[in-house]
């Protein structure tokens, strides 16, 4: 093009087209960045319309997924002597991004050289202050960080930080006076004002399973007042079940788990706990679900409950849909996927004997963390099959990896 106008090589109507087969949030900022004619199509309330409910129908988009926060539980000695000598050391968590995930295609891939960021590169200035906090939550852009202490007493206490990596920005999240909860979990609320202009707030709740009483208890905490308070409604799960605390998956002011029968000693429905009011509701899972290993909820990008297990080497992922107008819901078998052609050869010959394990699953970007036992931990992605392997000694070892999705 000669200038930003001009159309010299394709008919308009094909230009128009182009942007219509570009899904990826990434890739279209990319092409509306190139010239003017691009940006103000993209730019048009329209398309974006018609993004937004593409992006509803298919639910995946990978480039929301940047990379994982950890904490490093084993630092080196050198690591631990440089922080008794200088109290000012960042200690804080790393992460890693996905960029620098080698791809790895049947046996072959490529050697990662990886060198995770401190939570330093993304607020400078940070300093010791968030030094030994483990990122137990994200969402939309926010990160959860936490820190066990004792007090005088030898009481463990929480200490917490909310922060915005993207923008640098820290919150302060008063102490509570309870003991640690099971689950710390994030919801994150959009605002528009009159003159246009969007902020974000956040509600961060604690959540106590008490096994022998087999109730929820909740403790939140908004942005907005700065305050703790507890619900007084402590909803119990329904009588001869159990609850798989692991499986938590949040968004939207619900909680889902999978619960099972003590009878059958199997997997029956998931349990969604409402924060707002604390009741609780349930939903059966597809009797496929029923006897095979944990599986992971995600919530995927319309709100809706995403199932996914593995059978042998083999992927199930199910979604649960409301039917507009009849109120009713089912199940639905959104695809199977033969994992063989993107895990090593070695694993691939077991077949049903080889031992893969979902470790987490997010709904918006499809990303889902697999450990295979001999091999480590590896990445693959439902929205472009890509299978990456997450081969850092650094990494591999930590016991919890904190995904981290942007809005």
């Amino acid at each position: 093009m000669e200038d930003d106008y001009a159309a010299a090589y394709l008919p308009m109507d094909i230009m128009y087209k182009i942007p219509g087969h570009i899904s990826d949030p990434t890739s279209l900022a990319r092409v509306a960045s190139s010239c003017k004619f691009w940006r103000d199509l993209i730019k048009d309330p329209t398309f974006l319309g018609r993004l937004s409910r593409r992006h509803r129908d298919h639910g995946f988009t990978p480039s929301l997924l940047l990379g994982f926060f950890y904490q490093d539980n084993e630092r080196t000695s050198l690591d631990l002597l440089k922080y008794q000598i200088d109290k000012t050391r960042c200690l804080a968590p790393s992460f890693v991004r996905i960029s620098e995930l080698s791809q790895f295609v049947g046996s072959k891939s490529a050697c990662n050289a990886i060198k995770p960021l401190s939570l330093e590169t993304f607020i400078p200035g940070l300093g010791a202050s968030l030094n030994f906090y483990k990122p137990v939550a994200s969402q939309d852009n926010f990160l959860v960080l936490r820190r066990l202490s004792k007090d005088a007493n030898g009481h463990m206490n929480d200490e917490l930080c909310v922060c915005n990596p993207l923008t640098g920005e820290t919150f302060e999240i008063p102490s509570h006076l309870y003991v640690p909860p099971d689950h710390y979990v994030l919801f994150v609320t959009k605002e528009v004002d009159i003159d246009g202009r969007i902020s974000h707030s956040f509600q961060l709740s604690g959540i106590f399973w008490m096994k022998k009483a087999k109730r929820f208890i909740s403790v939140c905490c908004s942005s907005k007042t700065g305050r703790w308070t507890i619900s007084y409604e402590f909803p119990e799960l329904m009588p001869g079940h159990y609850l798989v605390s692991s499986s938590a998956a949040a968004s939207g002011s619900v909680i889902h788990w999978l619960c099972g029968t003590l009878e059958q000693m199997s997997l029956t429905h998931v349990a969604t706990l409402h924060i707002e009011n604390m009741g609780l509701s349930y939903l059966e899972l597809p009797p496929e679900a029923n006897h095979v290993k944990i599986p992971v909820l995600a919530n995927s990008a319309d709100g809706g409950i995403l199932l996914l297990f593995v059978q042998g080497l083999q992927m199930s992922l199910w979604k649960h849909i409301s039917m507009l107008g009849s109120g009713s819901s089912s199940w639905v078998l959104f695809e199977r996927i033969d994992l063989r052609s993107s895990l090593p050869k070695q694993v691939a010959a077991l077949g049903i004997r080889a031992k893969v394990r979902l470790e987490m699953f997010r709904g918006k970007s499809g990303a889902v963390v697999l450990r295979v036992v001999g091999e480590g931990l590896f990445m693959f992605s439902l929205g472009d099959r890509s299978m990456r392997k997450i081969d850092s000694a650094s990494v591999t070892k930590k016991y919890f990896l904190c995904p981290y999705e942007i809005d």
